[in-house]
C-alpha cells in the first residue's frame, strides 16, 4: 500500500495521505484537516486502502467518511488522469533533465499519476525530485523495471480489454535425408507434424509460465500452420493466437511457433543433429493502445543476389547462368551444356521433348542447388532446363558452379548435374526415325535396325 512519504512534504500531505486525498476527490468530497484526524484509524485506513485501488469505490469511501466530524464537503468528483498524454504541469515542472516518457506515464498506477501530478502542482524542487525518483526512478530505461530497479511485472488493471491477435513464424531448416523421411512419414517417433501442431498450441497457452513476466490471458483461438518446403529443405511454421484482454499476445505467437520447431527439431534429429531453427520473428499484430504493426519485407540491398534456378519453355543462355555465378572472388568457374544429338545408343534422333511436374521440378532443382551450397558454402550454383521440344543442337540444360579454387567448381558442377539427373522429375521423350519413345522405358522403344539405311 503506497502512502508516499517524500522528505519535507507539507504538512496537510502529510498528514492527509495521498491515497487519502485521490479517494476524495474520485468520490467528490472533500476533507479538513480536522474532520480527518477525528476519523477513526481503521476508518482512516480504508479511505487510503480505497485510494490504493485502480478503480475507487465511491461509495464506499462515502460510506466511510459519513461520520466525519466536521461533515465532508460536496465537490464534482475528479475523473482519473489519462494515460495517453503527459500533462503540462508534470513536464513543466520536471523539465528535460526528469523526462516521463508517454510509456512510462501511462505504465503508471492510477495513484502514481495522481501522486506526480499533485507534487508537481506545489512546485517545490526538493519534493518534485523525491517524488520522482520513488515513482519513476529505473522504470526510466524500461516499464518492466521497477522505481528502484529490479524487474516487475507491468499492471495492465486499467487498460482497456479489447480484441489483441498476432502472428508468429519460424522455420526448421534440415538435411535432406530428414526432408525425406518427413516427407514420407518414415520418422519413427511419429507424426511429427501433427506433434509439433499440438506442442504449439499447449505452449501458447503455457506462456505466463515460460516468460516471467507475461501475464497469463484468456485466449479465444490457437492456430499453429507447419508446411514443407522442399526449395528451401525446410518445414515452416505460421502460429497465430487471439484473445480479448488488456495485454497483446506476441509472445503467445512467439512461443507457439518456439515450441513447435523446437518438437519438429526433437522428432527428427536422429536424422540431422545440424539442423537449424530461425529466424523466429513477429509478422504482425493488432490490437491495444499501440496500434497495428506488420513485419514489411526488407527491400534486396546491392548485395544480395538473385539465384537463378529454373525451368524455362524456350532457348537457354550459357552467357546469363554463367553470369549468375560470377563474382570477384571466384578463381574458377565451370559451365556445363547439355545438347540435343543426333544419336542415342544407335537410335537416330531427330528431336527432343521434355515433359516434367514443373513446380514439383523447380522445388527440387532449388533444393538440390540450396543443399549443395550448404555442403560446400564456398561454391556459388546456377541451372536453368528446358522443357518442351528441342531441335538438335540445342541446349536441354545449362549449369554453372564459381568457386575460389577449380577444383572445387568442378567437383560442385558434376554434382549438381548427377544429382539433377537422378531426383529432378522431368522426362525426356526422343523422336526418330522408328517413332518416339521415351527414354529409360525400354520396353516400349522400337528394336534397332541392322539395316544400316
Amino acid at each position: 500500500m503506497k502512502l508516499y512519504g517524500f522528505d519535507g512534504i507539507d504538512e496537510q500531505l502529510e498528514l492527509l495521505p495521498l491515497a487519502a486525498r485521490r479517494a476524495l476527490d474520485r468520490s467528490g468530497a472533500k476533507l479538513s484537516l480536522e474532520a480527518w484526524q477525528g476519523l477513526p484509524l481503521a476508518k482512516r485506513r480504508a479511505l487510503v486502502e480505497a485510494g490504493s485501488e485502480a478503480q475507487v469505490d465511491a461509495p464506499r469511501v462515502q460510506s466511510t467518511i459519513a461520520a466525519a466530524r466536521p461533515a465532508a464537503s460536496s465537490l464534482p468528483p475528479r475523473p482519473d488522469l489519462a494515460t495517453t498524454e503527459v500533462p503540462e504541469v508534470v513536464s513543466s515542472a520536471l523539465g528535460p533533465e526528469r523526462p516521463v516518457p508517454l510509456p512510462v506515464w501511462a505504465s503508471l498506477s492510477a495513484l502514481d499519476r495522481y501522486a506526480l501530478v499533485k507534487v508537481a502542482e506545489r512546485g517545490k524542487p526538493e519534493r518534485l525530485q523525491g517524488a520522482y525518483q520513488e515513482i519513476v526512478g529505473h522504470s526510466l530505461v524500461s516499464t518492466h523495471v521497477a522505481p528502484g530497479g529490479g524487474v516487475r511485472m507491468i499492471d495492465v488493471g486499467e487498460k482497456a480489454i479489447t480484441r489483441r491477435r498476432a502472428v508468429a513464424e519460424s522455420a526448421v531448416h534440415m538435411n535432406a535425408e530428414a526432408l525425406e523421411r518427413l516427407a514420407l512419414a518414415t520418422v519413427p517417433k511419429g507424426d511429427v507434424l501433427g506433434t509439433a501442431r499440438l506442442a504449439g498450441i499447449m505452449a501458447a497457452k503455457r506462456t505466463a509460465e515460460w516468460i516471467p513476466l507475461c501475464h497469463p490471458l484468456h485466449l479465444t483461438k490457437i492456430a499453429v500452420d507447419l508446411q514443407i518446403d522442399h526449395a528451401e529443405s525446410a518445414v515452416r511454421v505460421e502460429a497465430s493466437v487471439e484473445a480479448m484482454d488488456r495485454t497483446g499476445v506476441e509472445m503467445e505467437a512467439l512461443v507457439a511457433a518456439s515450441a513447435a520447431a523446437l518438437t519438429v527439431y526433437d522428432m527428427l534429429k536422429a536424422f540431422d543433429r545440424a539442423m537449424e531453427i530461425g529466424p523466429t520473428r513477429l509478422l504482425a499484430k493488432s490490437g491495444g493502445r499501440s496500434g497495428d504493426y506488420s513485419r514489411s519485407a526488407p527491400a534486396p540491398s546491392s548485395s544480395e543476389r538473385r539465384r537463378l534456378v529454373e525451368l524455362r519453355d524456350g532457348a537457354l543462355s550459357v552467357d546469363e547462368v554463367e553470369q549468375a555465378v560470377a563474382r570477384p572472388e571466384a578463381g574458377g568457374v565451370v559451365v556445363f551444356v547439355g545438347t540435343v544429338r543426333s544419336t542415342n545408343d544407335g537410335y537416330a534422333v531427330t528431336e527432343l521433348e521434355y515433359s516434367a511436374y514443373e513446380s514439383m521440378a523447380a522445388k527440387e532443382l532449388c533444393a538440390i542447388v540450396e543443399e549443395l551450397e550448404r555442403e560446400m558454402p564456398e561454391v556459388r550454383l546456377a541451372v536453368t532446363h528446358r522443357v518442351g521440344r528441342l531441335a538438335l543442337g540445342d541446349a536441354a540444360v545449362v549449369c554453372a558452379a564459381s568457386a575460389p579454387h577449380r577444383e572445387a567448381a568442378f567437383v560442385a558442377c558434376r554434382a549438381l548435374i548427377d544429382r539433377i539427373k537422378a531426383r529432378v522429375p522431368i522426362w525426356k521423350r526422343e523422336h526418330g526415325p522408328e517413332g518416339p519413345h521415351w527414354v529409360g522405358w525400354q520396353d516400349v522403344r522400337p528394336a534397332a535396325s541392322d539395316d544400316p539405311r
